[in-house]
């Protein structure tokens, strides 16, 4: 009977241990890098349940596939949680594998993607959610069915250096909305685009780009009655 009772009491530690460490809400970032375990390709895989919040911090992936489970399953619907939220912080080094659930939220301030591979999108790759100053940079992301960056608030964003394949468009701004955005693109090649490389709905939004490469005509990468100028 004792020999039971401790038995239970292991398995509870172990099973605590586990959540905190994968959804430790006080220090994600820290946390959740210290569970890797090597799959069947000799690289590290990270498997999470919630979600990852970098603020004011770097989370450096070294490489690493994470994997989400219970979070969603990598469709269209809007209910699905992000892998990370960004607030003044970088996310760097890393793949985002299948599902892709809601991909990565910009929180605000300063923050920064750079050198992330998400082969199967999500929902969304990356979604602005407020005000800020963002940079993407080194971003790989294929198979969206919709648009590979999202921009639901006021931010100025830089592009830099992004290869996808597969998607309606490239960025969208939120739908019917005419606050300004400020975009900089730096280095896209995109293939397999359906629509537009930039689309959006308010006159006040500016594009300012080079070095684009697409499967489009150029008097077609840009879907909506916005500034556009090389730079």
């Amino acid at each position: 009977m004792k020999k039971g009772i401790i038995f239970v009491i292991a398995a509870l530690v172990i099973v605590s241990l586990m959540v905190w460490f994968s959804c430790n809400p006080f220090n994600k970032e820290d946390k959740a890098s210290s569970i890797n375990v090597l799959d069947e390709s000799d690289g590290t895989r990270l498997t999470i349940s919630c979600t990852i919040a970098v603020n004011g911090s770097t989370w450096d992936g070294g490489g690493q596939t994470i994997y989400a489970s219970g979070m969603g399953d990598g469709s269209q619907s809007e209910s699905q949680d992000p892998i990370f939220t960004i607030t003044n912080g970088t996310v760097r080094n890393c793949t985002i594998g299948a599902p892709a659930c809601d991909g990565i939220h910009f929180k605000g301030g300063n923050a920064t993607v750079s050198s992330v591979r998400v082969p199967d999108v999500g929902e969304d790759a990356i979604t602005v959610k407020s005000q800020g100053t963002y940079n993407v940079s080194s971003f790989t992301g294929n198979s969206s069915e919709d648009k590979l960056f999202q921009i639901n608030d006021l931010c100025t964003i830089t592009y830099s250096s992004i290869s996808g394949s597969g998607m309606g468009k490239m960025c969208r701004q939120n739908g019917g909305k005419t606050w300004k955005c400020t975009i900089y693109i730096n280095g896209a090649n995109l293939s397999g685009v359906k629509e537009a490389v930039v689309r959006s709905d308010s006159t006040s939004t500016s594009v300012r780009w080079r070095s684009i490469s697409c499967n489009l005509a150029q008097s077609s990468w840009w879907y909506g009655n916005f500034s556009v100028g090389s730079y």
